[in-house]
């Protein structure tokens, strides 16, 4: 098994990075870094995810276990859950007893989405289903004071107005392409090319999407970041505003619809 300190060192030399960038980028001094790297001293087991999502590998990699037979079946997964969801859909809101109804009405619902144009739109008395294949499902329970409380909720507009904040939107792009599930706001800032560090970490904190922690090391204290919901409030968020961007662009064109037209009035 690798010593975690060389594989911090080859991970360091492979992205051409010294151990001062290193350290910046951690919010660590460079004697840490080399402490780390010669085995003086180890990570304290809560930096190691901030370590793996830096470097954009998993803790197992630290470690030097092999991950890749466990990461085989991600996609098979996902696909397999969308299966499942279609099929769902199919007997809630379709009928269909018999399995070769659910299967002729499963694909012809999975070859509708495959257009990239159409979605699909499905309503019953409680709830919203928006299906998008290339995104996912997502399941709107209507408010009980009516869908016009979504406009004058207080923290939905909270949320709109942290949204419209670029170096927030550009923090957010980063996160979600590198999966950073935790990290040191000197790394996001250079990631994310944002020069007011004061003003994003205000921002981050207003969103309620992360937790800031505080760790005591050998010369000091070490901030960090992590998501309070794990990858789930994450990818929500994501998928809301695709979703939002589809409507916003939207054609008239849906794949199913059924229920109460007057569903949808205030």
């Amino acid at each position: 098994m690798t010593i975690i300190g060389e594989t911090i060192a080859k991970l360091r030399r492979e992205r051409g990075m010294t151990q001062e960038a290193l350290a910046e980028s951690m919010g660590v001094t460079p004697q840490t870094i080399s402490k780390w790297e010669n085995s003086t001293t180890c990570p304290d087991v809560s930096l190691l995810p901030v370590l793996a999502d830096f470097f954009g590998v998993s803790v197992d990699d630290l470690y030097g276990r092999l991950t890749e037979e466990r990461g085989l079946h991600r996609q098979e997964s996902v696909d397999e859950a969308m299966e499942q969801m279609r099929r769902v859909i199919v007997r809630c809101f379709y009928g269909g007893n018999r399995k070769a109804d659910v299967d002729e009405l499963a694909e012809e619902l999975h070859q509708a989405l495959k257009d990239g144009v159409s979605r699909s739109v499905i309503q019953s008395n409680s709830s919203v289903i928006y299906m998008r294949e290339a995104v996912g499902t997502m399941a709107i329970k209507r408010p009980e004071d009516g869908w016009n409380s979504l406009f004058t909720n207080e923290g939905n507009r909270k949320m709109l107005t942290i949204l419209a904040d670029a170096d927030f939107r550009k923090a957010m792009a980063v996160i979600l392409k590198k999966r950073m599930l935790t990290f040191t706001l000197p790394a996001l800032c250079k990631m994310a090319d944002v020069t007011d560090a004061a003003h994003l970490e205000q921002v981050l904190q207003e969103s309620g999407l992360f937790a800031c922690r505080t760790l005591a090391i050998d010369d000091g204290l070490l901030t960090f970041y992590e998501l309070t919901q794990a990858e789930q409030k994450m990818y929500l968020l994501f998928a809301s505003l695709l979703f939002a961007q589809e409507y916003a662009d939207y054609k008239a064109v849906h794949c199913y619809f059924s229920g109460d037209m007057n569903y949808f009035t205030p």
